[in-house]
């Protein structure tokens, strides 16, 4: 995956929706590393890590006889995300500018993405990589969308485009926008066995879910319009009916269903670390 072809804005205005997008699902990823299986110690590496929100949450998960690396390819962000890495005090954390199928430094304890798969062209090679960087035995841990699966309520016209726009998008940059059931087959395939899976689907009345939906249309609006999906005028009026939906108290509203799958590498299988996936997800 390139940057050019990823459809959220990087650097610092990306990494301002990360924090938000963190804070959103920090209840529910935290509750899912420790449900997995990350343990005190583990070597841990973070893919697609973002503004590093998880790797930190890992770091401090395995404690000091543990490590957390994240990885992902813009420079900027990693920048940043070293930047509060060193705030927090973090010494068993590093950080890496790197594609996610080459996965320096194993073999980790732990492999974990989240909203990766969704946004590169072959989520097979990315989760082989993954799953190659392992040590026998150790866990796959995967988050991503179902897109398809937002709801508001009462329905809001903008919102239904917002996730329209959304879903094209990634379509037309030959990615996935509602992979998130694909994955248990995903890990099956990749030589993962123990798969166990979960839902999370943030909801609020008021907050940073709802904010959370008008950075996301904000930091596509550059993606929507090179795919000539809408106008820029289109745009700004679907902003502001979106953004007096977000402000309504009555109006309820969800990030998009989010799947929550793990799994073990196999011990007895040594021809997985070689075994390089093409699998149609769509």
């Amino acid at each position: 995956m390139t940057l050019a072809h990823y459809i959220i804005e990087g650097g610092a205005a990306g990494k301002a929706r990360l924090d938000v997008l963190a804070s959103v699902m920090q209840p529910a990823t935290s509750s899912l590393l420790l449900r997995a299986g990350v343990m005190n110690g583990d070597r841990c590496v973070d893919v697609g890590c973002g503004g590093g929100h998880v790797t930190r949450e890992l770091a401090r998960l395995v404690g000091p006889s543990g490590s957390a690396l994240g990885i992902d390819l813009d420079a900027e962000v990693i920048a940043l995300a070293r930047h509060d890495a060193n705030i927090s005090g973090l010494q068993n954390i590093a950080f890496h500018v790197g594609d996610a199928t080459s996965i320096p430094d194993g073999p980790y304890d732990a492999a974990y993405a989240r909203f990766l798969l969704s946004h590169v062209t072959d989520p097979g090679a990315v989760l082989s990589a993954m799953v190659n960087s392992l040590a026998p035995g150790g866990l796959v841990i995967l988050e991503d969308t179902e897109f398809v699966g937002g709801l508001c309520y009462p329905r809001c016209s903008a919102y239904d485009r917002f996730c329209e726009l959304v879903r094209e998008t990634v379509r037309r940059r030959g990615r996935n926008a509602d992979i998130g059931p694909a994955l248990p087959a995903l890990l099956r395939r990749a030589g993962i066995d123990e798969i166990a899976i979960g839902l999370s689907q943030p909801a609020a009345l008021t907050g940073e879910v709802k904010f959370l939906i008008q950075l996301t249309l904000e930091r596509i609006r550059e993606s929507i319009l090179d795919e000539a999906l809408a106008t820029s005028a289109e745009l700004g009026q679907l902003h502001a009916v979106l953004r007096g939906c977000c402000e309504d108290p009555t109006t309820l509203m969800t990030v998009p269903r989010v799947f929550q799958v793990w799994g073990r590498k196999r011990t007895s299988d040594r021809e997985t670390q070689d075994r390089t996936l093409s699998v149609d997800v769509d």
